[in-house]
């Protein structure tokens, strides 16, 4: 028999609506009134604060309104000297972005925030952004991140001494834990039994309901104790008293939600043995729909009539079935197009609310077309399940793709992020410099005529050294300044390849080519802060870029990859990237003129004390590339030579045994060109 597992797995998600948060309620229209009025007759410091709570009232619900003010709260403050107003209006400008679910731009201001909030030792303020910056890692289901950011948080509210805020990490963390499958699952129970302590050591009646909840969500879904079912039905069934006493209508309907799965699917978890009972899981839904009507929650609503509607079919009433998915389909464009406009006012969890009702709604709308399949099979509608059935995976693959996109837009603003600090730092050393030099410059022209000459045998001393230092640290960033020049050119073709995918209405190969590029990017950064990188590291990159190229280049090429058994890859290190432009050179400008498909081999050996890295191809060879290319009147003027000869320059100044570049044009018998060899001699250097 075909069970409801989904329902499951749709409801654990949306217990994140109570999850933590640090983004301020909404205000009522006389507290605006009330603040605007005060702003002409403030002085600095109250009108910065004054902006920023409004910047922080609008920004669930008017993106504008929030930028507008946590802008003038980052001006002002910046003109008259007020760290704190600063960093809170750019946590402003984050949450603004968060709801807007422009998760780069969310971080960039965050990251932003942090900096100022840090350096002063706010650790409210500070914790509030770590916590928000787990919000998001969480979205984009990057475990270790999230977990991490909210665990710094919590660092951060003890230190301040803010129980209350600590609860709230207790929330999202526990949450976060069982959801993103973080093992092992006593650390979910753990932070859930601390929330539950603190709800009954400050008597929050709700906060005690939530927190029995979320403890028997987490037997439901995450264990496999023999006493597992009985634990859940205990928290649900303690934690629904408590709602029913205070009319938590929020809570009443998510609880039963939880209980009608957990008899609606007899394996909920491995080692947990339910009573599968229909009846009594249909009576738990309606239940859970009278209170998600009378909370006047859509989404909610949607999401119990899809699960009706699964019961239905289980149960032969397939009539029953099609008006349960009709009314889920109804309240998903009611939610649509009214509910998801309006502000959240949820009691606990503010700032996970609104965005993670919005993401199980497109999920439910997935599920209401899963579940049409099936009652189109059960009535032998075979072709309307085909219709359906595509209608589902076109749906999955949209909120896949969105998944994977959002993952590499949180990649490219760290990147951003570090380069940013990068150049602050720089400034700070040189205004510490300017600094000093107007103080010796001082000290001198105060003392006598011996020490005069004392304070400038140390500064000559001192300058000599600062030199030296600054002439290395020179060589470094142009180094890395001239590997980040390579990247910007394989990152504009790969996007213009996932463009033509999309415009071709290949939705499947561009969601393959975005998983691959991604991971591409990811090693990319990852070796850019590093002179050397272990050979293993090196050889997967090489392997990513080949995939990419052989997707957008289907049949032109095959490639091989050795490496000589005798070097040892985890533990020889060598400069990262120094093959990749001449690969794609191969390809760009060798094999893609031949008529017939071509072959490049990358070769790592072991020569005495050096690595020998060759790349060869049996493309049309160089001259014979340039006369195609001038008859097409399309040159393309590749830099890899040039641009790494530089970087071998660079590296070599700072190398006993120098690293030697050869490019060999490859001829038959007959001295007629037949492909291109480059060669490396790169020495042995080990972790």
């Amino acid at each position: 028999m075909v069970m409801i597992k989904r329902t499951l797995l749709s409801v654990f998600i949306f217990l994140q609506i109570l999850a933590s948060g640090q983004v301020q309620p909404t205000l009522s229209h006389n507290q605006i009134d009330s603040l605007q009025n005060l702003l002409p007759g403030s002085d600095i410091k109250e009108n910065v604060d004054i902006l920023n709570t409004l910047a922080a009232h609008y920004a669930p619900i008017n993106f504008d309104s929030s930028i507008m003010y946590s802008a003038q709260a980052v001006r002002i403050g910046s003109v008259y000297g007020y760290p704190l107003g600063i960093g809170i209006g750019r946590f402003n400008t984050g949450n603004a972005y968060y709801f807007k679910m422009d998760f780069k731009n969310a971080l960039l201001s965050y990251l932003s925030a942090l900096r100022i909030l840090e350096e002063h030792n706010s650790d409210k303020e500070a914790g509030d952004v770590y916590l928000q910056i787990g919000n998001i890692n969480f979205f984009i289901k990057q475990t270790e991140k999230s977990i991490s950011s909210y665990r710094t948080a919590l660092r951060y509210y003890q230190s301040a001494g803010d129980e209350s805020s600590v609860a709230n990490v207790y929330e999202a963390i526990s949450l976060a834990m069982d959801n993103l499958n973080y093992e092992p699952i006593d650390s979910s129970l753990l932070y859930g039994h601390k929330l539950l302590n603190y709800a009954r050591k400050v008597h929050d009646p709700y906060r005690e309901a939530f927190a029995l909840m979320v403890l028997g969500q987490i037997y439901i879904h995450g264990t496999s104790l023999a006493t597992a079912y009985q634990k859940a039905h205990a928290f649900s069934d303690s934690a629904l008293k408590i709602a029913m006493d205070f009319n938590y209508l929020d809570l009443i309907s998510i609880i039963n939600l939880n209980l009608g799965s957990l008899h609606s699917y007899d394996s909920v978890s491995p080692g947990i043995n339910t009573v599968l009972d229909l009846k009594q899981s249909r009576l738990y839904f309606d239940k859970a729909l009278v209170a998600a009507k009378d909370w006047e929650s859509s989404g909610t609503a949607a999401l119990i009539y899809n699960d009706l509607a699964y019961i239905s079919i289980e149960e032969g009433k397939f009539d029953d079935a099609e008006t349960y998915l009709d009314l889920c389909e109804a309240s998903l464009n009611d939610y649509f197009r009214n509910e998801w406009k309006r502000s959240n006012a949820t009691r606990i969890g503010y700032s996970f609310g609104k965005i993670i009702e919005y993401f199980l709604a497109q999920r439910t709308k997935s599920d209401n077309y899963d579940a049409r399949i099936k009652l189109a099979y059960a009535r032998g509608e075979y072709q309307k399940a085909a219709k359906y059935m595509q209608f589902y995976y076109n749906s999955m693959d949209t909120l896949n793709a969105a998944q994977q996109s959002r993952q590499l837009e949180l990649l490219m603003a760290e990147a951003e992020a570090e380069k940013t600090d990068q150049k602050i730092r720089m400034l700070s050393q040189d205004n510490e410099l300017n600094q000093l030099r107007l103080t010796r410059t001082r000290f001198i022209f105060a003392g006598g005529a011996a020490g005069v000459l004392i304070i400038s045998l140390f500064l000559l001393l001192f300058f000599q050294r600062k030199r030296s230092r600054a002439e290395r640290n020179s060589h470094l960033l142009e180094q890395k300044l001239l590997r980040s020049q390579m990247n910007p050119h394989f990152i504009f073709n790969s996007l213009a390849s996932i463009q033509n995918f999309v415009l071709n209405q290949k939705a499947n190969e561009a969601s393959i080519y975005l998983s691959r590029f991604s991971q591409l990017v990811r090693n990319i950064l990852d070796s850019s802060v590093d002179e050397n990188v272990p050979l293993q590291k090196e050889v997967e990159t090489i392997e990513n870029y080949l995939e990419l190229q052989k997707v957008r280049y289907a049949g032109q090429f095959e490639y091989s990859l050795t490496v000589d058994e005798r070097i040892d890859k985890e533990n020889i290190m060598i400069p990262p990237m120094l093959a990749q432009p001449f690969i794609e050179n191969s390809i760009e400008h060798g094999i893609k003129f031949k008529e017939s498909p071509g072959h490049i081999d990358i070769r790592f050996r072991l020569e005495g004390d050096l690595i020998g890295c060759e790349v060869e191809d049996d493309g049309v060879g160089r001259d014979k590339a340039k006369e195609i290319e001038m008859k097409q009147k399309r040159i393309h003027r590749s830099m890899s030579t040039s641009i790494t000869q530089e970087r071998l320059i660079k590296l070599n100044k700072k190398m006993k045994h120098k690293i030697q570049m050869e490019i060999i044009d490859l001829k038959d018998n007959l001295g007629k060109v037949c492909g291109t060899r480059v060669s490396f001699g790169i020495p042995i250097v080990e972790k």
